[in-house]
């Protein structure tokens, strides 16, 4: 089990996503976000959550101190992509997206309930079908 000090968990609730930003979550001193070697956000997988998560994890690479522009960037973007899946493609009620860090590596993980979606597939609809390849090139460089 993960101390406070290896992991700053945050649940948000759809009525706190409905608020935000005047959610009392953000409300957590910047010590321990400082202290964490993790960010765990639970959210309800709905399409406002996918740009409350990339704050929540801007935030904490800020408080990480982690000023490479281009792993900032890498890391944001394969998070928004692989929220915006899990929202899309599954019909899960909850999200959760993890970032941690050790001395050498960054790892960027968003776990779904792992149903799929009834819906209409990917490739029947215009404008989907990049993500996973967007996430796989950024990776592989």
């Amino acid at each position: 089990m993960l101390t406070t000090r290896a992991c700053a968990p945050i649940v948000l609730s759809p009525q706190d996503v409905e608020r935000w930003p005047d959610s009392s979550v953000i409300q957590a001193p910047a010590i321990a976000w400082r202290q964490s070697q993790a960010l765990t956000v639970h959210l309800p997988a709905i399409d406002r959550s996918v740009p409350i998560c990339r704050d929540l994890a801007r935030l904490w690479l800020d408080q990480q101190q982690l000023a490479d522009q281009d792993i900032r960037h890498t890391a944001l973007l394969v998070l928004t992509e692989l929220a915006t899946n899990a929202i899309v493609h599954t019909d899960s009620a909850v999200i959760a997206a993890s970032l941690r860090r050790n001395r050498t590596h960054l790892r960027v993980q968003v776990r779904d309930q792992g149903t799929l979606s009834t819906g209409e597939h990917w490739h029947n609809t215009s404008g989907f079908g990049r993500g996973l390849g967007i996430v796989a090139s950024v990776l592989s460089r």
